[in-house]
């Protein structure tokens, strides 16, 4: 009976080294977490999105692991995205971009699930290095043509309206 307690224990610690805890996450602004690979359907049946999601703000500190893997991957990001401005809070010492992320959370109505290293893109925050290397670029892709297929219609309105007189 011992020994089978002492086997269930064991096999328990090995299970719980394992599986990862679920510190990443995906929140709407509204503090609704999106499950990664449900971002773009939720994207694009969500209203009232921003129309201005850039330059990327992102939180971290120099002293975590997590956040050194988020740094190399934004590095590369901007490298391979010149066009898109990724702007770096480090929040070591710096009661300044502390109160910047205060302030970021406050916004997406989260103090609690929200930690660094943070991603913020218009109505999403990505938390942890595995979301942040996972979902930047394709957030920002989403954006770019919802941008995109905004401008048009909006610029083709604008020519009706000045060649009609209205």
């Amino acid at each position: 009976m011992v020994v089978q307690k002492l086997l269930i224990y064991s096999l328990l610690t090995v299970a719980i080294l394992f599986i990862q805890v679920g510190s990443a996450s995906v929140f709407l602004q509204d503090s609704t977490e999106i499950p990664g690979d449900q971002l773009l359907a939720t994207m694009n049946n969500t209203t009232n999105l921003s129309s201005s999601p850039f330059p990327i703000q992102f939180f971290y500190n120099t002293h975590c692991g997590s956040c050194q893997e988020a740094v190399e991957f934004l590095n590369g990001f901007t490298v391979k995205n010149p066009d898109i401005t990724v702007l770096y809070h480090d929040l070591y010492n710096s009661s300044a971009n502390s109160s910047m992320f205060t302030e970021y959370k406050t916004k997406f109505n989260d103090n609690v699930n929200i930690h660094y290293p943070a991603v913020f893109i218009g109505d999403v925050v990505l938390v942890g290095s595995f979301d942040i290397a996972s979902y930047t670029e394709t957030l920002t892709t989403w954006y770019q043509e919802k941008r995109n297929t905004q401008t048009i219609p909006g610029f083709l309105s604008w020519i009706t309206r000045l060649f009609s007189g209205k």
